[in-house]
């Protein structure tokens, strides 16, 4: 069986086009591990506080109420 590799020409290169959204793709990906790292490796406590208050906001048994006169 044909190594299909060893028949790839060389000498030849890409088009702009390809190469533009080759590196396009390349940086949204380094945009996203950088977020990523930013956000949950190096400041893991912030994402936490987001969705805990997230949740909280959703279950109304968890909020005060305001016009609760007992509290006062």
């Amino acid at each position: 069986m044909k190594n299909p590799f060893k028949e790839i020409l060389e000498h030849d290169q890409l088009p702009e086009i390809i190469k533009n959204r080759v590196m396009k793709d390349v940086n949204l990906i380094n945009l996203t591990i950088d977020l990523a790292d930013l956000f949950l490796v190096k400041n893991p406590g912030l994402f936490k506080t987001v969705f805990s208050n997230e949740e909280e906001s959703k279950n109304p048994d968890n909020t005060k109420d305001l016009n609760n006169k007992e509290d006062e």
